[in-house]
């Protein structure tokens, strides 16, 4: 069997390690850092790993005609999701985090439909609607909850990072079809870290965290950042689009097989049935419409 054969499904797994991983680190810092501080400090920190990487390749770091268009990219794809997702783990656990991050396929075949008029294929509309179901288990039975008093918080914040992150694929859908989410990140980073770091100061000071939790930002800065990246990259250069989502949809189950040993999460019957149905939603969605473009 060729090298390639082995090594795609290790990228997928690496992709999708990263992410549970992210969403534990994020745990674990919060216990010292506000959420404002842990994005703030994890942005700057991925400018510093990213911005070396995209300029000895040239990744458009030197265009200072596409900055502009950076801008609203860089606060709506990064800066908001950022903060949001971070500030919701405050009140819901790492593996509802993550299982209601794995709907944004839902809103992005919504955005798209109504917005743009992208036509529906009857797997994407029973996709949207088995995902939306398990958005309501979830919601309904509170599974996870680190805070019940502010649970609908911590989920309106995912709502608000998922809208925001889902915008970007239909608002600037010329601008990602003209350059690769790869090569354009490091300006995003730039803009988003320029955007929440005077807010940090403002919101919760100026924090010096302990080397434990320095140690969990770097780490987190990789995992959110870098590692993703380069590995989504790196299998849409080298394998479909299908195959390359399946790490998409198998971020949740590290996430929450992570986050039961190491945060001492439960789980529960609607956990199982809910998360059950977001994944099997977005993978309905995607497999329509990305099976779509490859004919």
């Amino acid at each position: 069997m060729r090298p390639l054969a082995f090594a795609v499904p290790l990228v997928i797994v690496a992709f999708a390690l990263s992410r549970g991983i992210q969403r534990v680190l994020t745990a674990l810092t919060l216990d010292e850092l506000g959420p404002w501080s842990v994005s703030a400090i994890s942005l700057v920190m991925a400018c510093g790993l990213w911005f070396p990487l995209a300029a000895t390749k040239d990744w458009l770091v030197w265009n200072r005609r596409l900055w502009v268009r950076f801008i609203p990219l860089g606060l709506v794809n990064i800066a908001i999701p950022a903060v949001a997702f971070i500030a919701s783990q405050q009140f819901v656990s790492a593996s509802i985090a993550a299982l209601l991050v794995a709907a944004m396929p839902l809103v992005i075949a919504v955005f798209a439909a109504v917005l743009l008029g992208d036509r529906l294929r009857w797997p994407a509309v029973t996709g949207i609607v088995i995902g939306a179901t398990g958005v309501v288990a979830l919601t309904l039975g509170r599974g996870g909850a680190l805070d019940a008093s502010n649970w609908w918080l911590g989920v309106g914040l995912i709502a608000v990072g998922v809208v925001a992150a889902a915008s970007v694929y239909v608002g600037w859908r010329g601008l990602l079809a003209e350059y690769s989410g790869v090569k354009i990140l490091a300006p995003q980073l730039a803009v988003a870290a320029v955007a929440v770091l005077p807010l940090a100061v403002i919101f919760e000071g100026w924090a010096v965290p302990s080397v434990p939790v320095v140690a969990g930002l770097v780490a987190l800065s990789i995992v959110n950042y870098v590692v993703p990246q380069l590995a989504m990259f790196w299998l849409l250069a080298r394998t479909t689009a299908v195959r390359s989502s399946v790490a998409n949809y198998l971020a949740p189950l590290f996430a929450t097989l992570i986050a039961v040993p190491v945060l001492g999460q439960q789980i529960t019957a609607l956990i199982l049935l809910g998360g059950a149905l977001i994944v099997t939603g977005a993978v309905l969605i995607n497999t329509a419409r990305l099976l779509n473009k490859e004919r």
